[in-house]
């Protein structure tokens, strides 16, 4: 790995794929959810998806990325982007599916599982794109996500809103780094335990994993990740 610096989740960057903390983290509880969606050992899973993947359907909201990179071969996998508010759901856009989370072109109950990594903190409503997610999953299906995450504080920080059209700052904008956009994406909210209920009341059993597994290079004390199952 390469060397760490002092934001944990980003760094630590694998040699061979390429993965940070943050990646792993996700990769680590996806692993264990289909683990036991199958019934089958950690080490039996890659046999396991070459030979059900057909059985398997998985939206990713990225588009790049070492998870994504060794998910795109399976023949149900999904994955998208978000081009602005001037695109159709599902316009493909270069090659990319556009996808506005808000407004999710899917039909119901289709996916097992959909991941999202640092996402819902730039969705102007992200309880209504939670909505969505819990829509087009499966019974049972999981969101398995990560987000900026107060675990002492009780209600989300809305820090801007969309209001006729436009934005509104509530507080100082936070903006954070974004591949497709070199001016970086703007935060909406910081998400607290506000979130856990607000998930219980759209559908969700959700898990707040607090993981730490050094032999893998997950560790830090922000190695938080989410597991919504939809009941």
């Amino acid at each position: 790995m390469t060397l760490w610096t002092d934001n944990y989740r980003e760094s630590g960057k694998c040699l061979c794929c390429q993965s940070t903390n943050r990646h792993r983290q996700i990769a680590y509880v996806l692993c264990n959810a289909l683990t036991e969606k199958f019934s089958v050992p950690v080490h039996a899973l890659p046999n396991l998806l070459r030979g059900h993947g057909n059985n398997l359907a998985i939206y990713n909201t990225e588009t790049r990325g070492p998870v994504h990179d060794q998910l795109r071969r399976l023949p149900n996998y999904v994955c998208s982007e978000y081009f602005g508010p001037d695109r159709a759901p599902g316009e493909m856009v270069n090659g990319i599916r556009h996808e506005d989370l808000q407004q999710l072109s899917f039909a119901d109950g289709i996916f097992d599982v959909m991941l999202s990594s640092d996402v819902f903190e730039h969705v102007p409503d992200p309880y209504l794109a939670f909505r969505e997610v819990h829509r087009v999953l499966k019974p049972g299906g999981r969101h398995i996500f990560t987000v900026p995450f107060h675990q002492t504080e009780f209600r989300d920080d809305v820090r801007a809103v969309i209001e006729h059209g436009e934005i509104r700052l509530l507080k100082e904008p936070i903006y954070h780094l974004d591949p497709l956009r070199p001016e970086g994406i703007l935060v909406y909210t910081i998400f607290a335990l506000e979130m856990l209920v607000k998930l219980d009341e759209i559908g969700f059993r959700t898990y707040m994993h607090l993981l730490y597994q050094p032999r893998l290079g997950i560790l830090g004390n922000n190695a938080l990740v989410f597991e919504a199952i939809k009941t």
